[in-house]
């Protein structure tokens, strides 16, 4: 959302009336000479018209319609429809509390539009670069000395509010910030407390917006978090709260449990940490040297049944570790390298067809992540579990490989010719594209990216590879070349 205010200051839209327009936010810019636009909004949007078959005496009604509906501002464009907004509608916006604009004539109500949305894709590369550097303020805070002070005083600043967190089977409370009560978050904080499941609110109260999270625990209730801040919350911040989420919700480990094998295991699963002095604490429960090395295991979890800690046990169970993560309709794992054996047909009997990486030493663990979603993609298309680098199968054992190899090269060569880093991104972007059939919505999923993001990086390697990717035949081609490389290299 973009504030009111910049749509004056930038374009020199003029407020008329008595409505205050810099504590109004705009979701969306509509333009519409409909009688009665309200069926077709949705709140939050700043309204453009001309006045074309607009009636002065029907101000109050097309007013309270769109106040009903929830817009934020109305915009009347001056000439060649009315020399100036009329009077009737200012009065009108005055009564219902709507903030009307004056549009000068040499500003086109495309300038209105392109405005808002290049300060939405400017907002959201703030927004991304906001949640990265703030994802490690947070992790070094739960790092540090006193990590659950640290992370709710983290919080609170980096979203320039406050917070509190409750520990209801403990009686202990965590605040930072200028914390206010509120009946409403109280009553939402008891609701998360008591929540066994998942669960997230989002409020607005007289002057503040506030979000609210269950936090994860030993125990299965009693753990909640109430973030609040004066202006709406965006995409970035509320990325942020989940990161704080993550972060306390590990911490919340019993004291005996907090510093054990298990939960840094789990802590490195989850991505939350990655420090080389971990290496013999992770091998001293499964009674392995400090040197072993690792596999991380990706896999998919289609409604599973029962609670999370449920779920973990069960999987810890299959896989023979403690080190496990379940998140939704997923879950990581770290085994070592030596229990793969039977393992691909384990998990297949179980009806979880997985991506396994190669094995690699617990100080570097990030190229398994990536070699672990490879094969997880494969085994989504076979049906069965992958093993990165494991021996081939199928048609792909029929191929000599150096012809193989040379052909995937050849094939490929466009995105290996493209800028650093953009081979492995666009690669992978190709091979998860592929893997789900040229589907724009679940690629994007995938990748943690919009859809358009896709589509241009499609593009892009269309262009570089010079081939069509609409043609099944090319399609059936690329997947054999990435998938002969992520089996080969």
């Amino acid at each position: 959302m973009l504030p009111l205010r910049l749509f004056l200051t930038r374009l020199g839209l003029r407020p008329l009336g008595a409505a205050d327009p810099s504590e109004r936010w705009v979701r969306w810019v509509h333009v519409s000479e409909l009688p009665d636009p309200s069926p077709f909004l949705r709140g939050g949007e700043l309204l453009l018209l001309a006045g074309t078959g607009f009636r002065p005496a029907d101000s109050r009604d097309y007013v309270r319609r769109l106040a009903e509906t929830g817009v934020v501002a109305l915009g009347f464009g001056v000439t060649p429809v009315f020399d100036a907004v009329p009077p009737e509608l200012v009065a009108a916006c005055d009564e219902f509390g709507m903030v009307v604009l004056e549009v000068p004539a040499r500003v086109p109500f495309a300038s209105v539009v392109e405005l808002h949305h290049a300060e939405l894709v400017r907002a959201e590369t703030r927004g991304l670069k906001r949640i990265s550097e703030g994802q490690a303020v947070l992790i070094k805070a739960a790092a540090g000395p006193g990590p659950l002070r640290a992370v709710v005083e983290r919080t609170a600043d980096l979203l320039d509010g406050w917070v509190r967190v409750v520990d209801r089977n403990r009686h202990r409370t965590w605040t930072a910030g200028p914390v206010r009560d509120d009946p409403e978050v109280s009553a939402a904080l008891d609701q998360a407390c008591r929540s066994r499941s998942p669960m997230s609110a989002a409020l607005t109260t007289a002057e503040e917006h506030v979000e609210v999270q269950r936090l994860l625990g030993p125990a299965p209730t009693g753990y909640a978090m109430a973030v609040a801040r004066r202006a709406p919350f965006t995409v970035a911040d509320r990325g942020l709260v989940g990161v704080a989420a993550s972060a306390l919700s590990l911490l919340f480990t019993a004291p005996s449990e907090a510093s054990s094998p298990e939960a840094l295991g789990t802590a490195v699963v989850a991505g939350l940490l990655r420090l080389p002095a971990l290496a013999r604490d992770l091998a001293a429960p499964l009674d392995r040297a400090a040197d072993v090395r690792w596999r991380i295991v990706r896999g998919p979890l289609d409604a599973p049944p029962g609670s999370r800690e449920t779920i973990v046990q069960r999987l810890s169970a299959l896989l023979g570790t403690p080190f496990v993560a379940q998140d939704g309709s997923s879950f990581v794992a770290l085994v070592p390298e030596d229990t793969v054996d039977g393992l691909p047909h384990a998990l297949d009997e179980a009806g979880l067809p997985a991506g396994i990486s190669r094995p690699h030493p617990a100080a570097d663990l990030d190229p398994a992540w990536g070699e672990a979603g490879a094969a997880l993609d494969a085994a989504r298309v076979g049906g069965a579990t992958v093993v990165a680098g494991a021996g081939l199968h199928g048609v792909m054992a029929l191929l000599d490989s150096l012809q193989a190899s040379r052909y995937a090269d050849r094939l490929l060569a466009g995105l290996d010719a493209a800028p650093s880093p953009d081979p492995a991104l666009l690669a992978g972007t190709l091979r998860s594209w592929l893997a789900h059939h040229g589907n724009w919505d679940r690629t994007a999923s995938d990748l943690g990216v919009h859809r358009n993001t896709v589509r241009h990086r499609i593009r892009r390697i269309s262009g570089l590879l010079d081939l069509d990717l609409n043609d099944p035949d090319v399609r059936m081609e690329l997947w054999f070349a990435l998938r002969w490389r992520s089996q080969i290299h």
